[in-house]
């Protein structure tokens, strides 16, 4: 199929593709309310599957930038439909590449000598091809196997007309929704893309990211010589596997699927939270197997950096969901560049803020998340509350951000496809804890949480004022049905407070004077606060409750 290179063609076909597939959902959706839920359920996936050929379809022929939305889409297997998937799987790793002629004259260009000068071999076919650019398997002079990378022919070119069609499309959706902060986005988006076109910057990115694994076993990154590489040419050594969701060449090879997914979410553990550097386009065309079982890791165009503010305030991040301080939830956020400043601004986050809390305390399971969760009670009331223009005005998404959670989201597909029973949470939870609790962390907590429910016993007097305020002024409604078993209740739930707070509060205080080594009072506390905690525990296995 031939790629279109004319920039208005190019436009006219992606936005001409877009409309289509968004009407003939609007069109099905519609028919829905009138005809009935059956009629919906009997051709919504015939039209996942049409509406996936057309995608796979358009980006073969733009090509570009547009494979990087199918690989993307193909990988989320836990959000986009099924047939998505299988669909634009194959965009991974076999997109169209570019004529041989045209790579051989841009590489003796780039590396000023002859093909047959710089290499005893040459593959003329490509084993691999990508957006950006294609591989191909060749031998040095010196008689090492490599994997020659070489950017396809005026890519970009095609990359600024990409740019400028997404921009288009961003505006259009701007305009008709007035979406604030939205160019943000795109000028994040259109960085990295710059980013990935310079093979020189690859390459250190690489021999980086090299060093900070090479203690874990099981992990490779090929080699770069240096001296056949250039911005648009980079030579690495060649290593030979199969793509990591073959699920069936791992077990031919005896090799455990599990052991592969742990190892694979520890190594970006690492990368990501111990170094703050990590390669970010995590696609199966990107991750091999072989068969020592070592999982080798391949374009490193894409490299996630977080900045120290931003690692700084992770844990700080958790810490405070942890105690549900709202306060300082929020305060995290800001400095880590994702709340815009303004009263309204705090106001909006502090609804989302809260919605969230109560949508994570209800046990969503991320990995099995879908659009019907957000059904839930908490999400539908802060709907409700909170406009698009309004959230758009307060949530802002920093570029640091923009990739560590798309890396997140190709690794959950990965994992999910490798090994769908695995649980990158058992993984992932020692290094959180770690986060916490270093650097005084633990301390932070019990005080975060031991401030939490002082407030809230201080509190509790202005609520009842205000409570027997309401009820003395023939304000307070209450309808009550089973007067008794509630009054019951409510005295089993009063003292199950009172013990609660005050033996939490208790044993805050008594880490607190351990740390000023106030002995005499750590005893007299630790002892009040597993009285008053034992007391708690009784009566909830008293009341059942």
């Amino acid at each position: 199929m031939a790629m279109i290179t004319n920039p208005k063609k190019r436009r006219r076909k992606a936005f001409s593709v877009s409309i289509k597939i968004a009407w003939s959902y609007a069109k099905l959706f519609f028919l829905k309310k009138i005809v009935s839920q059956s009629y919906y359920d009997r051709r919504i996936e015939k039209l996942h599957v049409l509406n996936a050929d057309r995608t796979k379809k358009v980006i073969l022929e733009l090509n570009g930038l547009f494979l990087k939305v199918g690989q993307l889409i193909s990988i989320m297997s836990n959000i986009a439909p099924e047939a998505y998937g299988h669909i634009l799987e194959s965009l991974q790793d076999n997109t169209p590449h570019s004529d041989f002629s045209l790579i051989k004259k841009s590489l003796e260009t780039e590396l000023g000598d002859n093909v047959s000068n710089l290499f005893t071999e040459f593959d003329e076919v490509p084993i691999a091809s990508a957006s950006i650019g294609q591989v191909h398997k060749a031998v040095l002079n010196t008689g090492e196997q490599v994997a020659v990378k070489i950017q396809h022919p005026n890519v970009r070119k095609l990359a600024i007309v990409d740019l400028g069609i997404i921009e288009k499309l961003i505006g259009l959706v701007s305009r008709f929704f007035k979406i604030k902060g939205i160019d943000h986005v795109y000028n994040q988006v259109k960085e990295m893309i710059y980013e990935e076109l310079n093979y020189t910057a690859e390459a250190g990115n690489m021999e980086t990211i090299s060093l900070s694994c090479e203690a874990i076993e099981g992990i490779k990154i090929p080699k770069v010589y240096s001296e056949y590489s250039s911005e648009k040419v980079l030579t690495t050594e060649f290593c030979e596997g199969t793509k990591i969701t073959n699920v069936k060449q791992l077990n031919d090879w005896g090799i455990n699927e599990n052991n592969i997914a742990e190892k694979l979410i520890f190594v970006y553990c690492e990368m990501i939270l111990n170094h703050g550097y990590y390669h970010a386009d995590p696609h199966p065309g990107n991750l091999l197997v072989n068969q020592n079982g070592e999982i080798i890791i391949l374009d490193f165009g894409a490299i996630g950096k977080l900045n120290d503010e931003m690692r700084e305030s992770i844990p700080v991040l958790v810490r405070a969901i942890v105690s549900k301080d709202q306060e300082a939830v929020l305060e995290a956020l800001k400095k880590m560049g994702f709340i815009a400043h303004g009263k309204e601004a705090n106001k909006t986050a502090h609804k989302l803020i809260s919605a969230l809390t109560e949508l994570f305390e209800s046990g969503i399971n991320i990995r099995e998340f879908s659009i019907e969760d957000l059904n839930n009670s908490s999400i539908k009331e802060f709907r409700k509350t909170v406009n698009i223009k309004e959230l758009s005005a307060t949530i802002q998404v920093p570029k640091d951000w923009i990739l560590l959670e798309r890396t997140i989201m190709l690794l959950d597909g990965v994992t999910a496809k490798l090994a769908p029973e695995y649980k990158p949470f058992d993984t992932i939870k020692p290094y959180l804890k770690k986060l916490v609790l270093t650097n005084g962390g633990l301390r932070k907590l019990i005080w975060g949480i031991v401030k939490k429910q002082v407030s809230t016993l201080i509190s509790l007097p202005k609520k009842a004022d205000k409570f027997f305020t309401k009820a003395n002024n023939g304000e307070l409604v209450i309808e009550i049905s089973g007067f008794d078993t509630h009054t019951k209740k409510l005295y089993a739930g009063s003292q199950q407070i009172a013990f609660g707070l005050i033996s939490v509060l208790s044993l805050g205080l008594a880490f607190v004077s351990n740390v000023y080594d106030k002995s005499t009072y750590e005893n007299l506390f630790f002892v009040i606060g597993v009285i008053l905690g034992s007391l708690f525990m009784w009566s909830i296995v008293k009341n059942r409750k």
